[in-house]
């Protein structure tokens, strides 16, 4: 009811996006940043979000509670994301921190738009999986957390979302899959994906409540314990069964 009752809105807002797109633009319009999907297609990205601490043993990691903790979600810039599907990727460390650090996490393609979406209505939503890593300007977030400041300049650098190529949903099943991350071959993190806290379709539910999906859209579906610091040479790959991999190398 809620995806029906939000179509004139969703009228409303593609009149804008119409026309604004007949007048003339001062700067030529970015680039659409894309991603590759298996089979040669490309997935357009309009928005990036990434729920914090959605693994038991990552929150207890962190310092949190995560048996007492609502979901909670912070946004990366579209640009962010990076088609490392090629392999063989060089990643810059980026500048301003000391620890820069590493995040497997499951990534969520959203194929649908709607808002406030029903737990019946969820799971179409979701177009596709991904295998990513949520990298991190660990000090610059240390220094946000205490002054309780936005994680911004921490999360939602340049290249800060690589990722590797998508699955279609139908071709993806997480039961019994686990995801690993590994720095220069050797495993820093394992986890059944069963022990997200908010599975994916929870996911969809409790973000639509706060905004409208698009097609397009990424979800970052969170990391579990081992997160740890790269340094520049470093060969990241970040693995979920049944998903091509996002291997990159940090320089």
């Amino acid at each position: 009811m809620a995806c029906t009752s939000t179509r004139r809105t969703s009228h409303f807002l593609r009149g804008v996006f119409v026309r604004r797109a007949v007048s003339s633009l001062v700067l030529p319009a970015p680039p659409t940043v894309t991603l590759a999907v298996e089979g040669g297609e490309r997935f357009p990205v309009r928005r990036i979000y990434c729920v914090g601490r959605n693994y038991w043993d990552h929150g207890i990691e962190m310092g949190g509670d995560p048996s007492r903790e609502p979901p909670f979600f912070f946004h990366k810039p579209t640009d962010a994301a990076v088609d490392v599907s090629a392999g063989s990727v060089d990643l810059p460390f980026p500048q301003q921190t000391e620890k820069l650090a590493y995040e497997g996490e499951l990534v969520m393609a959203v194929g649908r738009e709607g808002s406030e979406v029903a737990p019946s209505d969820a799971a179409s939503f979701i177009w596709g999986y991904g295998a990513g890593v949520d990298m991190t300007r660990r000090d610059l977030q240390q220094v946000a957390k205490d002054m309780r400041r936005p994680w911004c300049a921490s999360k939602g650098f340049d290249f800060s979302g690589p990722v590797g190529a998508l699955v279609r949903a139908e071709s993806f099943d997480m039961a019994g899959k686990n995801i690993e991350l590994k720095v220069n071959g050797e495993r820093k993190q394992h986890s059944p994906l069963e022990k997200m806290i908010w599975k994916p379709e929870e996911i969809i539910v409790y973000l639509s409540g706060y905004h409208r999906l698009f097609p397009g859209d990424l979800i970052f579906t969170g990391t579990p314990a081992g997160v740890g610091q790269l340094k520049r040479g470093d060969l990241v790959e970040s693995l979920v069964e049944g998903l091509p991999p996002c291997s990159f190398v940090v320089r």
